[in-house]
């Protein structure tokens, strides 16, 4: 996350015009802070909303499985389960697709969700939450 905050820092630097939502804005040097900070709550956000399509998903699988499961059977319900959401679907397919293969694994093995979902980086754990408040 800071990689990328910086990358942007740069680019801001080195052109002192800035990107957002397809518009272009003039930043002057000094809001540079801002706009970190402002990119940073969009990431937490976006990541906020990563760990609850991930949460909501395996939690629809893991309650249609059993002990008795396949790992097909695990796979056909990961990648039929976005089809059920409604709005971030396509976070949702990308999310399963990237991870599909630790996913069934960790199903299969009977993992709980959120340490799934924080293994794969889709949360953060426990003990960053507490930190962040």
């Amino acid at each position: 996350m800071k990689t990328s905050l910086v990358f942007l820092a740069l680019r801001l630097l080195a052109c002192s015009v800035w990107e957002m939502h397809g518009q272009c804005q003039q930043v002057d040097l000094d809001d540079q802070e801002v706009v970190e900070a402002q990119l940073e709550k969009r990431m937490e956000q976006q990541l906020q909303g990563t760990c609850w399509v991930c949460k909501w998903a395996l939690n629809k699988v893991k309650k249609s499985i059993s002990t008795s499961s396949s790992q097909e059977e695990i796979k056909q319900k990961l990648l039929s389960v976005c089809n059920k959401l409604s709005v971030p679907k396509s976070m949702c397919k990308g999310l399963v697709k990237k991870h599909l293969r630790v996913l069934i694994e960790e199903l299969n093995a009977g993992h709980d969700v959120r340490t799934i979902c924080v293994n794969i980086k889709a949360c953060k754990p426990k003990e960053v939450l507490d930190l962040s408040y």
